[in-house]
């Protein structure tokens, strides 16, 4: 499988926007995040000075244990290929008020996917699937990662432009 880890410091750059602008300074208690440890867990650790568990089973079907305060999912969910199993999932290991905070990339036309990616998201997907799963939808935002100028240094980045769905 593909290694979350070794992404660009773009995916890196969304994470730490997701931090900074939906966690801030909130109080997050024990936390889990979801998938292998990578360098995308060691921001909101380093962040918040706090050691943060991670999870180490197929999160397609298996099941996740304990009780968490706040749960992050870092441009994990488009590589599952049942991505409603784990909404439903962290749903039942959350303390009251607990939170998920979750990151994946905005929903393209299939043909412009990164080739690991099984699913992305438009908005009202995403909304849809996590209230289905028993979540609030609190925040969400998209973050513009590439300057405007790299749309134009190939044909693909050219296309986006008119082909990504805007919600």
């Amino acid at each position: 499988m593909h290694e979350i880890g070794n992404q660009s410091p773009r995916i890196q750059e969304r994470v730490k926007h997701a931090i900074t602008d939906f966690i801030g300074e909130r109080e997050i208690g024990k936390a889990l995040d979801i998938g292998v440890r990578s360098p995308l867990t060691e921001i909101p650790e380093n962040y918040f000075s706090i050691q943060i568990e991670n999870t180490d089973i197929d999160l397609d079907t298996g099941h996740l244990s304990g009780r968490y305060d706040s749960l992050f999912c870092f441009e994990v969910l488009e590589h599952f290929f049942n991505p409603l199993h784990f909404p439903l999932e962290a749903y039942n290991i959350l303390n009251d008020n607990g939170r998920l905070f979750l990151s994946t990339p905005k929903g393209k036309p299939h043909f412009l996917w990164f080739k690991h990616h099984f699913h992305e998201f438009h908005r009202r997907e995403l909304i849809h699937m996590i209230e289905r799963s028993g979540f609030n939808v609190v925040r969400m935002k998209y973050y513009r990662i590439y300057p405007l100028w790299k749309e134009f240094t190939g044909f693909r980045p050219f296309l986006r432009i008119f082909l990504e769905r805007k919600c």
